[in-house]
């Protein structure tokens, strides 16, 4: 006797009564099957990345990478900004350009600043321009081959305006750029952004690696981590918006006590 078939409102036949997942042994068994396949096959793939974290991880990261070059060769200019205001680059870049600036006596430092520091402004630290033309003279270099650029406004695109209004008129210069490593690619379209494409041809990047961490190791220290997150903002940031859509002004100490409350009187 056949079992009788139950039907929707609409008129479709559903599932027989009396028939189960038991009558159908070969389905009842195949969602086990491949999902047991499948935590298999994860499982696998994280023991080998595991296992082989050394190849693939320092890929992550490539697309974020200025190229490092120990001998950057010839320059007419070096570059070497400040981001902060109270830090250069590491002591590698600054004997990489010192090394650049002995091979041609007529090459130039061109220094930029992204932040006027507020331990400068209050005298507590010396300018950062001070401190490079210092460094340089530890290795023979004379005060007065480092020029310093200062762009009406802060920020990375206007110093990169400025250099480019400095090579327009030397247009027979060259410019080797120290930038930090992690953060290569996505300065590069800021500077292609504000010099445009004639002038950033004559403008060769070269990563500064960082004190604690590089490519090969940077998931190992927190350091890493977090300069590997804040590269991706940058670049995705420097992709969507190169230049600044609001133009960042500095305040100085009394536009920044203009900006403190009072205190309510009691």
């Amino acid at each position: 006797m056949e079992s009788p078939h139950v039907s929707d409102t609409a008129g479709q036949t559903v599932a027989p009564v009396g028939e189960s997942a038991s009558t159908h042994p070969g389905r009842a068994a195949c969602c086990p099957r491949w999902r047991r396949g499948s935590l298999l096959a994860v499982a696998l793939l994280f023991v080998l990345g595991v296992i082989f974290h050394r190849q693939w991880l320092p890929l992550l990261v490539y697309p974020l990478l200025a190229p490092t070059n120990s001998h950057p060769g010839a320059a007419d200019v070096v570059w070497i900004r400040s981001s902060d205001g109270h830090s250069l680059p590491t002591e590698d870049a600054i004997s990489q350009a010192a090394a650049i600036l002995r091979q041609n006596p007529d090459a130039v430092v061109i220094f930029t600043e992204g932040w006027p520091s507020r331990l400068v402004e209050l005298g507590v630290l010396p300018p950062m321009v001070e401190v490079l033309r210092s460094a340089l003279k530890d290795y023979g270099i004379p005060p007065e081959r480092v020029i310093e650029l200062k762009p009406d406004q802060a920020g990375l695109w206007y110093e990169a305006q400025a250099v480019a209004n400095y090579l327009k008129r030397h247009p027979d210069t060259d410019v080797v750029f120290f930038v930090e490593e992690f953060g290569g690619r996505s300065t590069s379209l800021v500077l292609r952004s504000a010099m445009g494409d004639d002038v950033y041809r004559r403008v060769t990047l070269v990563g500064v690696p960082h004190p604690l961490f590089s490519a090969q190791n940077w998931w190992r220290c927190r350091a890493g981590i977090k300069g590997t997150m804040v590269g991706y903002l940058y670049l995705i940031y420097s992709l969507i918006e190169p230049r600044p859509v609001v133009s960042p002004q500095p305040l100085s100490l009394d536009d920044f006590d203009r900006l403190i409350p009072e205190c309510p009187e009691s």
